[in-house]
Protein backbone atom coordinates (compact mmCIF):
# COMPACT_ATOMS: atom_id res chain seq x y z
CA UNK A 1 0.00 0.00 0.00
CA UNK A 2 1.18 3.55 -0.78
CA UNK A 3 2.70 5.11 2.37
CA UNK A 4 0.70 8.31 1.96
CA UNK A 5 -2.56 6.39 1.70
CA UNK A 6 -1.61 4.21 4.65
CA UNK A 7 -1.12 7.32 6.82
CA UNK A 8 -4.53 8.70 5.84
CA UNK A 9 -7.37 7.50 8.04
CA UNK A 10 -10.65 6.33 6.56
CA UNK A 11 -13.93 6.97 8.37
CA UNK A 12 -13.87 3.35 9.48
CA UNK A 13 -10.33 3.69 10.84
CA UNK A 14 -11.41 6.79 12.75
CA UNK A 15 -14.19 4.72 14.27
CA UNK A 16 -11.76 1.95 15.29
CA UNK A 17 -9.52 4.51 16.98
CA UNK A 18 -12.53 6.00 18.76
CA UNK A 19 -13.62 2.60 20.10
CA UNK A 20 -10.11 1.60 21.18
CA UNK A 21 -9.62 4.96 22.92
CA UNK A 22 -12.85 4.37 24.89
CA UNK A 23 -11.67 0.89 25.93
CA UNK A 24 -8.20 2.11 26.93
CA UNK A 25 -9.75 4.97 28.93
CA UNK A 26 -12.10 2.56 30.71
CA UNK A 27 -9.44 -0.06 31.57
CA UNK A 28 -8.10 -0.23 35.10
CA UNK A 29 -5.06 1.91 35.83
CA UNK A 30 -1.84 -0.04 35.31
CA UNK A 31 -3.65 -2.77 33.37
CA UNK A 32 -2.68 -3.55 29.75
CA UNK A 33 -6.01 -3.53 27.85
CA UNK A 34 -6.77 -6.65 25.80
CA UNK A 35 -8.68 -6.18 22.54
CA UNK A 36 -10.28 -8.86 20.37
CA UNK A 37 -11.26 -8.12 16.75
CA UNK A 38 -13.70 -10.70 15.34
CA UNK A 39 -13.44 -10.88 11.54
CA UNK A 40 -10.33 -8.72 11.50
CA UNK A 41 -9.64 -9.06 7.77
CA UNK A 42 -6.06 -8.07 6.98
CA UNK A 43 -5.69 -6.06 10.23
CA UNK A 44 -4.04 -3.34 8.15
CA UNK A 45 -5.06 -0.63 10.62
CA UNK A 46 -3.39 -2.24 13.66
CA UNK A 47 0.15 -0.80 13.16
CA UNK A 48 -1.16 2.80 13.18
CA UNK A 49 -3.39 1.99 16.17
CA UNK A 50 -0.41 0.62 18.08
CA UNK A 51 1.58 3.75 17.20
CA UNK A 52 -1.14 5.85 18.86
CA UNK A 53 -2.00 3.45 21.72
CA UNK A 54 1.18 1.35 22.20
CA UNK A 55 0.11 -0.28 25.44
CA UNK A 56 -2.62 -2.75 24.46
CA UNK A 57 -2.76 -6.39 23.42
CA UNK A 58 -4.46 -7.17 20.10
CA UNK A 59 -5.99 -10.51 19.13
CA UNK A 60 -7.59 -10.86 15.69
CA UNK A 61 -9.85 -13.68 14.49
CA UNK A 62 -10.21 -14.21 10.73
CA UNK A 63 -11.87 -17.11 8.82
CA UNK A 64 -10.73 -16.27 5.27
CA UNK A 65 -7.34 -17.79 4.43
CA UNK A 66 -6.08 -14.99 2.16
CA UNK A 67 -6.99 -12.28 4.66
CA UNK A 68 -5.52 -14.29 7.53
CA UNK A 69 -2.17 -14.58 5.73
CA UNK A 70 -2.12 -10.82 5.08
CA UNK A 71 -3.01 -10.17 8.73
CA UNK A 72 -0.09 -12.33 9.83
CA UNK A 73 2.22 -10.21 7.66
CA UNK A 74 0.79 -6.93 8.93
CA UNK A 75 1.18 -8.05 12.57
CA UNK A 76 4.58 -9.74 12.18
CA UNK A 77 6.59 -6.90 13.72
CA UNK A 78 3.91 -5.60 16.08
CA UNK A 79 4.41 -6.41 19.79
CA UNK A 80 1.50 -8.02 21.68
CA UNK A 81 -0.45 -8.68 18.47
CA UNK A 82 -1.56 -11.96 16.89
CA UNK A 83 -4.30 -13.46 14.75
CA UNK A 84 -6.22 -16.77 14.87
CA UNK A 85 -7.47 -18.54 11.74
CA UNK A 86 -11.04 -19.65 12.50
CA UNK A 87 -14.71 -18.71 12.43
CA UNK A 88 -15.98 -16.35 15.09
CA UNK A 89 -18.33 -18.98 16.53
CA UNK A 90 -16.11 -21.41 18.38
CA UNK A 91 -13.87 -21.33 21.42
CA UNK A 92 -10.63 -19.52 20.56
CA UNK A 93 -7.49 -21.55 21.37
CA UNK A 94 -5.09 -20.14 23.98
CA UNK A 95 -7.39 -17.24 24.89
CA UNK A 96 -8.92 -16.92 28.34
CA UNK A 97 -12.66 -16.34 28.60
CA UNK A 98 -13.66 -13.09 30.28
CA UNK A 99 -10.22 -11.54 29.81
CA UNK A 100 -10.78 -8.88 27.12
CA UNK A 101 -11.53 -5.22 27.79
CA UNK A 102 -12.99 -4.80 24.31
CA UNK A 103 -14.45 -7.25 21.79
CA UNK A 104 -15.54 -5.70 18.50
CA UNK A 105 -16.32 -6.41 14.86
CA UNK A 106 -16.57 -4.21 11.78
CA UNK A 107 -18.82 -4.98 8.78
CA UNK A 108 -19.22 -8.57 9.95
CA UNK A 109 -22.70 -9.12 11.46
CA UNK A 110 -24.45 -8.84 8.08
CA UNK A 111 -22.36 -11.80 6.84
CA UNK A 112 -22.96 -14.05 9.86
CA UNK A 113 -25.35 -16.98 9.45
CA UNK A 114 -25.50 -17.88 13.16
CA UNK A 115 -25.74 -14.46 14.76
CA UNK A 116 -26.68 -15.81 18.18
CA UNK A 117 -23.48 -17.88 18.34
CA UNK A 118 -21.37 -14.95 17.19
CA UNK A 119 -22.77 -12.60 19.84
CA UNK A 120 -22.46 -15.36 22.45
CA UNK A 121 -18.76 -15.71 21.62
CA UNK A 122 -18.13 -11.99 22.00
CA UNK A 123 -19.94 -12.03 25.36
CA UNK A 124 -17.90 -15.05 26.48
CA UNK A 125 -14.52 -13.40 25.95
CA UNK A 126 -15.23 -9.87 27.21
CA UNK A 127 -14.58 -9.24 30.91
CA UNK A 128 -17.15 -7.99 33.40
CA UNK A 129 -17.49 -4.25 32.84
CA UNK A 130 -15.81 -4.57 29.43
CA UNK A 131 -17.09 -3.18 26.14
CA UNK A 132 -18.59 -5.01 23.15
CA UNK A 133 -19.13 -3.07 19.92
CA UNK A 134 -20.44 -4.62 16.73
CA UNK A 135 -20.63 -2.22 13.80
CA UNK A 136 -22.41 -3.69 10.79
CA UNK A 137 -23.11 -2.50 7.25
CA UNK A 138 -26.68 -2.21 5.96
CA UNK A 139 -25.47 -0.92 2.62
CA UNK A 140 -25.65 -4.37 1.01
CA UNK A 141 -29.36 -4.60 1.88
CA UNK A 142 -30.39 -0.97 1.40
CA UNK A 143 -28.07 0.11 -1.44
CA UNK A 144 -27.20 -3.10 -3.39
CA UNK A 145 -24.63 -2.55 -6.13
CA UNK A 146 -25.88 -5.31 -8.44
CA UNK A 147 -28.71 -7.74 -9.08
CA UNK A 148 -26.47 -10.49 -7.69
CA UNK A 149 -26.03 -8.65 -4.39
CA UNK A 150 -29.78 -7.95 -4.24
CA UNK A 151 -30.45 -11.67 -4.79
CA UNK A 152 -27.98 -12.69 -2.08
CA UNK A 153 -29.61 -10.32 0.41
CA UNK A 154 -33.05 -11.71 -0.43
CA UNK A 155 -31.81 -15.28 0.05
CA UNK A 156 -30.01 -14.32 3.27
CA UNK A 157 -33.23 -12.83 4.63
CA UNK A 158 -35.62 -15.55 3.44
CA UNK A 159 -33.62 -18.74 2.75
CA UNK A 160 -30.30 -18.48 4.63
CA UNK A 161 -29.49 -22.19 4.28
CA UNK A 162 -29.17 -21.77 0.48
CA UNK A 163 -26.11 -19.49 0.67
CA UNK A 164 -22.63 -20.72 1.68
CA UNK A 165 -20.95 -18.80 4.50
CA UNK A 166 -18.60 -16.93 2.14
CA UNK A 167 -21.54 -15.53 0.13
CA UNK A 168 -23.95 -14.91 3.00
CA UNK A 169 -25.37 -11.41 3.52
CA UNK A 170 -28.63 -10.09 4.97
CA UNK A 171 -30.39 -7.16 6.59
CA UNK A 172 -29.70 -6.93 10.33
CA UNK A 173 -32.07 -4.95 12.54
CA UNK A 174 -30.84 -3.11 15.61
CA UNK A 175 -33.58 -4.58 17.90
CA UNK A 176 -32.36 -8.09 17.00
CA UNK A 177 -28.79 -7.21 17.97
CA UNK A 178 -29.85 -5.57 21.24
CA UNK A 179 -32.01 -8.60 22.09
CA UNK A 180 -29.06 -10.96 21.56
CA UNK A 181 -26.84 -8.74 23.70
CA UNK A 182 -29.33 -9.04 26.54
CA UNK A 183 -29.68 -12.80 26.06
CA UNK A 184 -25.94 -13.28 26.57
CA UNK A 185 -25.41 -10.94 29.51
CA UNK A 186 -24.51 -7.73 27.67
CA UNK A 187 -26.27 -4.50 28.55
CA UNK A 188 -26.93 -2.40 25.40
CA UNK A 189 -25.73 1.10 26.27
CA UNK A 190 -25.77 2.98 22.96
CA UNK A 191 -26.30 2.76 19.20
CA UNK A 192 -24.39 5.05 16.87
CA UNK A 193 -24.87 5.71 13.15
CA UNK A 194 -22.10 6.30 10.64
CA UNK A 195 -20.87 6.74 7.09
CA UNK A 196 -23.52 8.30 4.87
CA UNK A 197 -23.12 6.80 1.35
CA UNK A 198 -22.16 10.18 -0.15
CA UNK A 199 -19.60 10.67 2.65
CA UNK A 200 -18.04 7.35 1.70
CA UNK A 201 -17.63 8.61 -1.87
CA UNK A 202 -16.26 11.90 -0.57
CA UNK A 203 -13.77 9.99 1.57
CA UNK A 204 -12.44 8.15 -1.49
CA UNK A 205 -12.10 11.42 -3.40
CA UNK A 206 -10.09 13.21 -0.69
CA UNK A 207 -8.23 10.29 0.82
CA UNK A 208 -4.87 11.03 -0.83
CA UNK A 209 -5.12 14.83 -0.78
CA UNK A 210 -6.82 16.20 2.34
CA UNK A 211 -7.06 14.11 5.50
CA UNK A 212 -8.46 17.08 7.48
CA UNK A 213 -11.76 16.75 5.60
CA UNK A 214 -12.08 13.10 6.70
CA UNK A 215 -11.18 14.08 10.28
CA UNK A 216 -13.91 16.71 10.27
CA UNK A 217 -16.46 14.29 8.79
CA UNK A 218 -15.91 11.81 11.60
CA UNK A 219 -16.03 14.54 14.27
CA UNK A 220 -19.33 15.70 12.72
CA UNK A 221 -20.74 12.15 12.94
CA UNK A 222 -19.89 11.87 16.63
CA UNK A 223 -21.09 15.38 17.49
CA UNK A 224 -24.58 14.97 16.00
CA UNK A 225 -25.58 11.45 17.06
CA UNK A 226 -28.46 12.76 19.19
CA UNK A 227 -29.89 14.54 16.15
CA UNK A 228 -29.54 11.46 13.95
CA UNK A 229 -31.59 9.46 16.45
CA UNK A 230 -34.54 11.81 15.97
CA UNK A 231 -34.89 10.62 12.36
CA UNK A 232 -37.39 7.81 11.70
CA UNK A 233 -35.61 4.42 11.74
CA UNK A 234 -36.07 3.46 8.10
CA UNK A 235 -34.81 6.82 6.83
CA UNK A 236 -31.99 6.96 9.39
CA UNK A 237 -30.67 3.57 8.25
CA UNK A 238 -30.72 4.70 4.63
CA UNK A 239 -28.82 7.85 5.53
CA UNK A 240 -26.37 6.10 7.90
CA UNK A 241 -26.10 2.43 6.87
CA UNK A 242 -23.16 1.71 9.20
CA UNK A 243 -24.79 0.92 12.56
CA UNK A 244 -22.80 0.29 15.75
CA UNK A 245 -24.43 -1.30 18.79
CA UNK A 246 -22.46 -0.76 22.00
CA UNK A 247 -22.80 -3.05 25.01
CA UNK A 248 -21.25 -3.61 28.41
CA UNK A 249 -20.75 -6.97 30.14
CA UNK A 250 -22.86 -7.25 33.28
Amino acid sequence: MNDTMHSMKTLKEHFIGYVVREAVKKASKGHVPRIMDLGCGTAVYVPSLKAKFPDFEYVGVEPIAESFREAEKNLADIPKAKVHFQLGYDEIPDEIEGSFDLVFSLSVLEHIKHLDRFIALSAKYVKSGGIVVHRYDLGHALHPHSLKEKLHVMLGNKLPSVLPERQFVRYVGEPEVRSLYERYGLKPVNTTYHQMPNHKHLEKFFRTTNSAIIDDLFDWEIKHQSEFKKIETKERERLFPAVAVWGEKN
